[in-house]
């Protein structure tokens, strides 16, 4: 990602934020303020080998926990999974995790039996830490987060369906924000 655009991974994040910030209610005009200090990594990993195409977000903020996507296809189906998992993927120069996924309902197939990816790498500083100040609109209210983020270089592999596949990490970063939320109904003022 560049400058001024927004910190976030693409999928995981979003989905993430709207579940802990639902929109107000029609017709209210919510002026409440949320403040939070958010610290943490992300990192959006792919690959295609043999066959098999693979995506992966990796997310943890120490304010909303730590959140694996999978999806991947192979021989034309579709897999995925994904949700919190337990804190520590990102620990110390490791990336260490596991999310349950599965087969997805579609063209005639039903849902699979969900199986365990795991998920093994590691991740180090690669450039200086840039300030950043990200404003945009979510459907409850403007977001404000202003801070540090710092680029990082990341090697990822995960296990599916009896396959190690090496990806590739387009983007993945380290990032400590002051975040302000104008509008999320229910919020009071706190500093993380």
């Amino acid at each position: 990602m560049q400058v001024g655009k927004r910190v976030a991974v693409t999928g995981v994040l979003a989905a993430m934020l709207l579940a802990v910030a639902p929109g107000a209610v029609a017709g209210e005009r919510d002026t409440s303020v949320s403040v939070t200090r958010e610290r943490g990594h992300a990192a959006t990993c792919q690959a295609e080998r043999d066959g098999m195409q693979v995506s992966l977000e990796l997310y943890e903020n120490s304010a909303f926990g730590t959140h694996i996507g999978l999806s991947l296809e192979v021989d034309g189906r579709q897999y995925g999974g994904g949700g919190p998992v337990e804190p520590g993927l990102f620990d110390r120069g490791s990336i260490v995790g596991e999310v349950a996924y599965g087969l997805l309902e579609g063209a005639g197939v039903a849902a699979g039996e969900e199986q365990i990816a795991r998920i093994e790498g590691s991740y180090e500083v690669s450039g200086p830490r840039v300030r950043v100040k990200d404003v945009y609109q979510e459907p409850w209210g403007q977001v404000v987060a202003k801070g540090w983020r710092t680029p990082l270089t990341a090697e990822v592999a995960v296990n599916v369906l009896g396959r190690q596949v090496q990806l590739s990490c387009d983007e993945a970063f380290a990032f400590d924000l002051r975040v302000k939320r104008v509008g999320q109904p229910g919020a009071d003022e706190r500093a993380g």
